[in-house]
């Protein structure tokens, strides 16, 4: 029994390969390929800690010793294009991400082999127990190697879960090496090429915002501003429009005549006699510090009263010269910034227009302290802040962040990211399970604190478009009485 424990507890303890299972014959290329494997991993492990310190001449050299072990490393092909493409070698940098494409499909293959390798480990040790147990001399012995057998089936099925969730994943994958190879195609002029190598990047992943921006950009400058129309809509019903390129649509709607009030700057004010309260939507581009990735367009608001021309700023989160332009020309006076929550996108410009303005900035007392911030006022549940002309109310809506909060100024809701137009807030840190939780925790407080609102109340989300408290409670999928998808 004891030899028995001893190799259960190695098998346990596997590090399994995420791959595909599927059975296949051992080939002489693939047992060859696993043979090479460890020698060529210490290359490309050494390789990735070159390359994310920036040290691109040792990271190549690296990267060409994973070739050498395993010449159809796929992978090394890869960060051998984005060497090569960030040194402007745009040439050698298609031939690298054209390699490594065709070689996608090997890699898949051994990674396959190798979860075969494991899922046979696995049915020789059940078939071992199972003779052990036929033998064993009494109940206790029968017991402890049940539940020996027990921790092994579900290791097994911990294996089959992950390499499904892996076929996915290899989509996704595919999806971004052909993104990559339309930026290449770029960069040479070869639009239509280029063109091509970002629509079949959506055919596999339809959420690639990059792609989708690239490829509406490819098609404006083609002349076709409709089809890049087109492009940036099939983006946004993907669930992607909070990253698309706001200001590539501005140019689109200019070019086919159309109207682009809302796209980068909205007056949401209401109309008619004795309507006091301005409110301004402007749409910021957020950059995450990473220049690869489109930005972030992220709602910053300014809130006024036109008689007492006192003024607040709503989720400042980029300094942008239009805040300060709209400040300027109607004589506001900026008396407080407002943060729904502390991510970088919402805040990321606190300091300046708190330096600016010399105005306080309320956040719940429940957000993460940060040290590049402003001093903050908190403000808690309930708490009412009074200006001339008008009064914000915070409402706790915890989800999102454990902070977040909404603040309701008159006939509009200011609401962060907890509710967006048919979407909610996603939950941040913890397992799959603990974010359902907090997820349904957060469709309860919306349903109580927020849909108990007139359901003319504006809902001013901080991205995307406007919305009121009607529309949303009859037709948001994650506030209705049926579950929506928790991992949308």
């Amino acid at each position: 029994m004891r030899g028995t424990r001893s190799l259960a507890a190695v098998l346990i303890g596997l590090s399994l390969v995420l791959a595909p299972l599927r059975g296949r014959a051992e080939t002489d290329p693939l047992k060859e390929a696993w043979n090479r494997l460890p020698a060529a991993e210490k290359h490309f492990q050494k390789g990735l800690r070159e390359f994310q310190a920036g040290r691109y001449a040792a990271a190549a050299g690296a990267f060409r010793k994973t070739i050498d072990a395993l010449p159809r490393h796929a992978y090394a092909s890869y960060y051998l294009a984005n060497i090569a493409y960030v040194q402007g070698d745009f040439q050698n940098a298609l031939a690298d991400m054209e390699r490594s494409l065709r070689d996608l499909d090997f890699m898949r293959d051994l990674n396959t082999y190798a979860v075969a390798k494991q899922s046979q480990t696995i049915d020789s040790y059940r078939q071992m127990l199972d003779s052990e147990w036929e033998n064993a001399p009494d109940c206790r012995s029968q017991r402890e190697i049940e539940s020996l057998t027990d921790e092994i089936a579900t290791e097994k099925n911990k294996l089959e879960v992950r390499t499904a969730a892996e076929d996915a994943s290899r989509l996704s994958q595919r999806a971004h090496f052909l993104y990559f190879l339309g930026n290449i195609r770029f960069q040479l002029k070869q639009f239509p090429e280029a063109l091509d190598a970002y629509q079949k990047a959506l055919d596999l992943n339809p959420r690639h915002v990059s792609a989708v921006n690239n490829a509406a950009a490819v098609r404006y400058m083609a002349g076709d501003p409709q089809g890049a129309l087109d492009q940036l809509d099939e983006g946004a019903r993907a669930g992607v429009g909070g990253h698309l390129n706001l200001k590539l649509k501005h140019l689109i709607l200019e070019a086919l005549g159309r109207p682009t009030e809302g796209v980068l700057q909205e007056d949401l004010s209401a109309a008619g006699p004795g309507a006091d309260l301005g409110v301004v939507r402007f749409a910021l581009a957020f950059n995450g510090g990473d220049p690869l990735l489109p930005p972030l367009y992220e709602n910053g608001y300014v809130v006024f009263s036109r008689t007492s021309r006192q003024a607040i700023l709503v989720d400042p989160g980029v300094e942008d010269p239009r805040i300060a332009e709209l400040i300027a020309r109607n004589h506001l006076e900026v008396k407080a910034v407002f943060n729904t929550h502390n991510h970088d996108d919402h805040a990321a410009a606190d300091k300046v227009y708190a330096a600016l303005y010399k105005a306080p900035v309320y956040l719940s007392p429940k957000e993460e302290k940060r040290t590049d911030r402003p001093a903050v006022r908190p403000i808690g549940d309930g708490e009412t802040i009074s200006f001339e002309g008008f009064t914000v109310q915070a409402l706790l809506t915890p989800g999102h962040t454990a902070g977040s909060t909404c603040f309701l100024i008159g006939g509009y809701l200011f609401s962060g990211d907890t509710l967006l137009a048919d979407d909610i807030g996603s939950p941040a840190g913890g397992n799959d399970r603990q974010r359902a939780d907090a997820r349904s925790g957060l469709v309860r407080l919306i349903r109580e604190k927020l849909l108990s609102l007139d359901g003319r109340t504006r809902v001013c989300p901080g991205h995307g478009k406007t919305t009121t408290i009607a529309a949303e409670a009859a037709g948001n999928p994650f506030l209705k009485n049926q579950p929506a998808d928790l991992n949308r």
